[in-house]
């Protein structure tokens, strides 16, 4: 753009326009090239995959009865599509059953990876489909199509785009020849009527109007410009000349004024050569607390009463001695203005005597100031040095060289280097070598006026000794503002950083831990299920191998004989329950996988009384609920939480029939259920051990395994829940369990 800038404005339309003209159809054309490459990919992309399908389907007969005849024949039939390069069916086993490779292909069959795909490389598409037989896999067939035809495709509608840029280019450049003129034109005159004006500082010249557009509209603006430039160029000149008559009179004034003002900032008072008040300022005023009129035309030794901070004796006025010694004069240091209120107020101040064109005195200007802010700034950084010099944090400061300019005694103790060793030394001492281009950095960022707050990083001490530290760096300023050097608070957080690392090594040694525990409960697990699957057949064989025997030998055994064969049978039965709740209870973390659906529970207790009709029928007993929700959770789960609830109820029931009821209430956000029964209780003590694993309190007068509340356990707590009961010996019992509220539907109704 650069080397357009100075060219003349007629040649500058040209390659405007011809750079616009070529960019747009140089970008539509690369547009209609690239959009009908994706739509021919697709294209093709489609064709090919439906193509492998076809194939597929018509060699799975040829490959279920082992014919590479037939095969190698289908894939023949592909050589009608010149850029298919190669077609192979592979076995289930992954070797090749049937290929048909392109005459001077020169690649062979792809790798037959198991992976179905269909995806596009820079030189080929390759599609990898399954072969199925009555939904089985038996093979993969593999096609391997070149892009040539793609490729080919681009070039030519490249060169249609080129020949249709070069046209449009040369018609373009021949029309904005003839047509720039339109523009150029008046611009030029326009710029030499400029041109003209600003050599000649002749206001009188107009630039010529060729027409009635903008730029027509330009040089009439222009004309009315120079118009009003001329006239007021006239009145200026004759203000000039009034302006200059007016100043010589007020030349007199001005230099009396000069120096009081030129301290308006403080407090000024000026007077006359017999020291009698002309002019007070507001700042003045305040200090004095006087108003103007009491204090114009007074000598100034009235209003204006100054004394010793320590001896309180009257202190000589500086306008009298600027009269007398016609210089420029302070005051003392320790003088107090005692205002009109009594308050008294420490100031400096000087005084400087007015002289006329003659150099005579005609009076004098005094410039004072309150200067207890200036004193509480000097306390305070006495103050801040102390709390520098007592610090057990090393603070030191240095300037934008890095060359060290204070050094506090916490610095002396965390680096061992002494002040007198340190300042006017590079900070790069204590920086160890691998770390020295933090110094420029921090440099930098400092003179940007940034502040660098809590940098941990390491530094080194006089002994070698390597330190972790935190680093805080502030900016300092001189009085006009400008950045001449940082301090530094440096804290030493080594033995922070090492518990740090302790704690994350032994964090480290945590995961290992868990990760170990963790495998090795999936594989206590996973033996678990094994074992109780394997062992059914067995006990199954024993069970039917018993029974047989007292078939067959009925009568020949003596009672003993029948009662030991009953207690196999006996045992096996149980052997054979526990083998299947422990089967369940390993199962329950296979459910996890199963995919969130909706629940109802009150289907899940339809279900739990018809798997327990015999027993409710032989106990008579009544089994109701409450409108229960419907969750969102793996569907598994439920039916056997309720069933060993309820079956447990119904089991341990006391003389009377049992009673049971299933209700459910919102908590919070819990949902918490109860299973209420009228049994035989349960005594306290016992409460937190029925749920252990194979725990049971009844003995064998019971049936049971004691497995079944430790699969409620561990079903309630997969959610994140609790379970716990409520019951006292022959008073029934109420399990409690909660769940996360996870219910979609919630609305509370009548038992049932």
């Amino acid at each position: 753009m650069r080397a357009l800038r100075d060219i003349p404005i007629s040649q500058k339309l040209l390659v405007i326009i011809m750079l616009v003209t070529i960019a747009s159809l140089l970008l539509s054309g690369l547009v209609v090239v690239a959009w009908d490459s994706v739509l021919f990919r697709r294209s093709l992309q489609r064709d090919i995959s439906t193509l492998a399908h076809i194939v597929a389907d018509n060699s799975t007969a040829a490959l279920a009865f082992d014919d590479r005849e037939t095969a190698t024949q289908t894939l023949a039939s592909l050589r009608a599509r010149p850029h298919l390069a190669a077609a192979c069916i592979y076995g289930s086993d992954g070797a090749v059953f049937a290929e048909y490779l392109r005459v001077g292909a020169g690649a062979g069959c792809p790798p037959g990876a198991p992976a179905d795909e269909l995806r596009f490389t820079s030189t080929s598409l390759i599609v990898r489909r399954p072969i199925v037989l009555d939904g089985r896999r038996i093979g993969t067939l593999v096609l391997l199509y070149d892009l040539d035809e793609v490729y080919s495709r681009i070039r030519q509608y490249g060169q249609i785009v080129l020949l249709v840029l070069l046209g449009s280019s040369i018609f373009a450049f021949l029309l904005s020849s003839k047509l720039r003129a339109i523009i150029a034109e008046p611009i030029s005159h326009l710029a030499e009527a400029t041109r003209m004006v600003s050599a000649t500082r002749d206001y009188s010249i107009r630039a010529q109007q060729l027409s009635q557009d903008e730029l027509g509209r330009l040089a009439e603006g222009f004309n009315k410009m120079l118009a009003r430039i001329q006239a007021q160029d006239t009145e200026l000149r004759k203000a000039l000349l009034a302006q200059e008559a007016a100043l010589r009179e007020t030349r007199k004034i001005r230099d009396s004024l000069k120096t009081t003002l030129a301290s308006i900032g403080d407090a000024v008072i000026s007077t006359d050569a017999d020291g009698r008040v002309v002019f007070v300022n507001h700042v003045a005023q305040s200090l004095l607390g006087r108003p103007e009129p009491d204090v114009v035309g007074r000598h100034l030794d009235e209003v204006f009463p100054i004394v010793n901070e320590f001896s309180r004796a009257g202190v000589e006025s500086p306008v009298t001695k600027v009269l007398r010694e016609g210089r420029i004069v302070g005051l003392a240091n320790h003088t107090i203005l005692i205002a009109r209120d009594g308050k008294e107020i420490p100031i400096d101040d000087s005084g400087a005597p007015i002289r006329d064109e003659k150099g005579d005195i005609q009076g004098t200007v005094l410039v004072f100031r309150d200067v207890t802010p200036r004193r509480r700034a000097e306390e305070t950084g006495r103050l801040l040095a102390s709390i520098v010099a007592s610090s057990a944090d090393a603070i030191f400061s240095k300037d934008m060289n890095g060359i060290v300019t204070s050094w506090n005694k916490g610095a002396e103790q965390t680096f061992g280097f002494s002040a007198q060793e340190m300042i006017g030394r590079p900070i790069a001492a204590i920086v160890p070598p691998e770390l020295l281009d933090e110094i420029p950095r921090m440099l930098e960022r400092i003179r940007r006026g940034e502040r660098i707050e809590h940098y941990e990083t390491v530094r080194r001490t006089k002994a070698g000794e390597a330190l972790n530290v935190s680093v805080t760096i502030s900016p300092l300023q001189d009085p006009l503002g400008r950045i001449t050097g940082a301090s530094t608070i440096s804290r030493d957080i080594t033995e922070r950083v090492r518990a740090a690392d302790r704690l994350a090594r032994l964090n480290a040694d945590l995961e290992r831990s868990n990760q170990t525990l963790m495998l090795t409960n999936q594989d206590l697990e996973r033996f678990a299920f094994i074992a109780s699957h394997d062992l059914q057949e067995p006990l199954r064989m024993i069970t039917a191998y018993s029974q047989l025997l007292i078939k067959s030998y009925s009568g020949r055994f003596d009672s003993e004989a029948s009662m030991f064969v009953g207690f196999i049978v006996d045992g096996t039965k149980r052997m054979r329950e526990l083998l299947s709740d422990l089967l369940e209870y390993t199962a329950i973390r296979a459910h996890d996988e199963e995919p969130p659906q909706l629940v109802d529970l009150n289907l899940v207790m339809e279900h739990v009384r018809q798997n327990l009709k015999a027993a409710i029928d032989e106990s008579h007993a009544v089994v109701t609920n409450d409108r229960l929700p419907v969750l969102r959770a793996p569907g598994g789960h439920f039916q056997p939480l309720f069933q060993n609830l309820v079956g447990n109820a119904i089991k341990y029931r006391s003389e009377r029939p049992p009673r049971i009821h299933v209700s459910a209430q919102k908590v919070g956000d819990e949902l918490r259920f109860a299973v209420s029964d009228n049994g035989m209780g349960i005594e306290p003590e016992y409460h937190s051990q029925i749920f252990g694993l194979f725990k049971r309190l009844h003995g064998k007068k019971i049936p049971g395994t004691g497995v079944g509340l430790a699969i409620c356990q561990r079903i309630v707590e997969r959610y994140g829940g609790r379970i716990w009961v409520e019951s006292q010996l022959g008073q029934g019992a109420t399990f409690l369990f909660t769940l996360p509220d996870i219910a979609v539907d919630f609305v509370t109704g009548e038992s049932k």
